[in-house]
């Protein structure tokens, strides 16, 4: 569909959902190829002659992210946005030795073709962050240009045996009305079961009879929003089924509770799930205090 036609607020969310998408996969690319080389911590490893894999600034500017935002950045290169990332897989040596092989089906003519496609999203990515408008040209280029590299990584982890068993929308950030935000990923989450998030113990997160609440997810936006549907539950306690991205309701006494759960189901349209009934369960935790 040209995008003329439809509205500037459906070119912008299809726009973000591409580069997010891009970003998720770039993020995994060199969490894959660097941990591979130079373990957990090789944002700070140095090669055998005492150089640093990672420039240090660079290191420091991301240490720095996910100290500032603990909740929402679990990894280190969780806080690596687009610019970050082309610097870390445009680099010369890293490219060569780690990214070539992931990336030269869709850039053939090697770094510098890479440096070049993908800056060029740098700043209609920046545009769509600031509410700042972005032309019809620049949408077309950040939806073709993020898809075929997304795409060309689905089939390069494929091709390599290391695509996912079982490939469903998963959540992979969750944000709350108290200022939560976590992005999931292998390190906090089980890879076969439901995902928790935990904030019964945070005195700081403690809930009261009448206080709203509101929780927010984002799907891999590598699925389109009508392959699934996000339906939540309240655990245990029982109450309205909701669906839609955005859980939101006022607590009322009944649900003062030790640990009050709301439950996030992504159910895709597949005929099988992954999780049974479901294809991605996240279990999201709070401590609702009786009426004073």
């Amino acid at each position: 569909m040209p995008l003329y036609t439809i509205s500037e607020t459906q070119m912008r969310d299809g726009c973000k959902r591409a580069i997010e998408g891009l970003e998720l996969w770039l993020r995994r690319l060199i969490d894959d190829k660097l941990t591979e080389a130079y373990g957990q911590d090789y944002l700070n490893a140095q090669r055998d002659d005492g150089s640093r894999v990672i420039k240090s600034d660079l290191a420091k500017i991301l240490a720095e992210r996910k100290s500032q935002e603990s909740t929402r950045f679990v990894r280190q290169i969780d806080a690596s946005f687009l610019t970050d990332q082309i610097q870390i897989i445009c680099n010369p040596i890293l490219y060569k030795e780690h990214f070539a092989d992931a990336l030269s089906d869709i850039f053939p003519k090697g770094t510098d073709s890479t440096r070049t496609f993908l800056s060029r999203l740098v700043k209609p990515r920046n545009a769509l962050s600031h509410a700042n408008p972005v032309s019809v040209h620049d949408a077309y280029r950040v939806l073709c240009y993020s898809m075929d590299v997304v795409e060309g990584l689905k089939t390069y982890y494929a091709n390599n045996n290391m695509a996912n068993l079982y490939n469903v929308p998963t959540v992979v950030r969750i944000l709350d009305s108290l200022g939560h935000v976590v992005y999931l990923s292998s390190s906090n989450r089980h890879p076969d079961g439901p995902a928790m998030v935990d904030y019964s113990q945070d005195e700081k997160s403690y809930l009261r009879c009448g206080d709203s609440i509101s929780i927010t997810v984002e799907v891999d936006p590598a699925f389109s929003p009508d392959q699934y549907e996000v339906e939540w539950l309240i655990a245990n306690v029982g109450g309205p089924r909701i669906t839609g991205e955005k859980f939101q309701m006022v607590l009322s006494d009944r649900f003062v509770s030790t640990r009050f759960c709301v439950v996030c189901r992504v159910i895709s349209n597949k005929n099988w799930h992954k999780i049974g009934s479901c294809d991605d369960q996240i279990d999201i935790a709070y401590k609702v205090l009786p009426p004073i």
